[in-house]
């Protein structure tokens, strides 16, 4: 069960990852068509941001388990310091 769990987590991961990649890219669109001053810019930025996704998305893919632990990790580290 935990198993369907973790798959169905990584889907809508890869979901929302998609449907960033698509927002992305129109908005990147709209920005060269413009012309203007920060248009290129804009497309590293966009550039970046598309790497750091994929990257992440490898990431979670390969260590899921690495992943959600050190995620928690930090949420107790954070509520820790907050509750101060």
């Amino acid at each position: 069960m935990a198993s369907r769990t973790w798959q169905a987590e990584l889907e809508a991961i890869r979901a929302e990852i998609a449907r960033l990649r698509e927002g992305r890219h129109a908005s990147s669109e709209a920005a060269a068509e413009s012309g203007g001053v920060f248009s290129d810019q804009f497309a590293d930025l966009n550039r970046m941001v598309q790497q750091l996704l994929a990257d992440a998305e490898e990431t979670v893919a390969e260590h899921p388990v690495a992943t959600v632990a050190g995620a928690l990790a930090l949420g107790i580290v954070i509520g820790r310091l907050t509750a101060r």
